[in-house]
């Protein structure tokens, strides 16, 4: 009931500012009523458009395309947890509990391997692609088709 109420609100606000106070109330309500309708099927029509996309995307034959971009978005998290949280973990388990089987050539490997870190190539190349990717999904899933966000996203129609 809130949806409609809003609805209702909203339509009853753009009449009050267009509508003449000296009008018959009874064709305002009309008008509001039927602005309200209005609404209801246009906010009916993209939630059918995003269920359409949804469904296509789910019925889709190509699994590599499906999940490619997700799959960069993954790896990417992967990689950023594996050179910023795990292996600063490990160093500092390292270095806390001192293991005295290490040589000092291992040690000293694991040292160097605490501290790489990505590179801004990196950054730029996985910060691109999941904006991109997040933008062309956002504007997919509103219902927006054309032929940039159907290369950004994968999709054929």
């Amino acid at each position: 009931m809130t949806g409609l109420s809003t609805a209702f609100g909203f339509a009853s606000t753009i009449l009050d500012k267009i509508w003449p106070p000296a009008a018959d109330p009874t064709k305002k309500l009309e008008a509001t009523a039927a602005i309200e309708l209005a609404l209801r099927e246009r906010d009916n029509q993209v939630i059918d458009a995003q269920r359409e996309i949804i469904v296509a995307e789910m019925n889709q034959g190509d699994n590599f395309t499906k999940r490619a971009r997700p799959a960069v978005v993954y790896m990417g998290l992967i990689f950023i947890a594996l050179v910023h949280v795990l292996f600063p973990i490990m160093m500092s388990l390292i270095t806390i509990f001192k293991f005295t089987s290490l040589t000092p050539t291992q040690l000293t490997e694991l040292t160097n391997l605490a501290k790489i870190s990505l590179p801004s190539e990196f950054w730029l190349a996985w910060g691109s692609v999941i904006s991109i990717w997040s933008v062309g999904r956002s504007m997919e899933k509103r219902g927006a088709v054309n032929k940039i966000i159907q290369t950004i996203t994968g999709a054929r129609k």
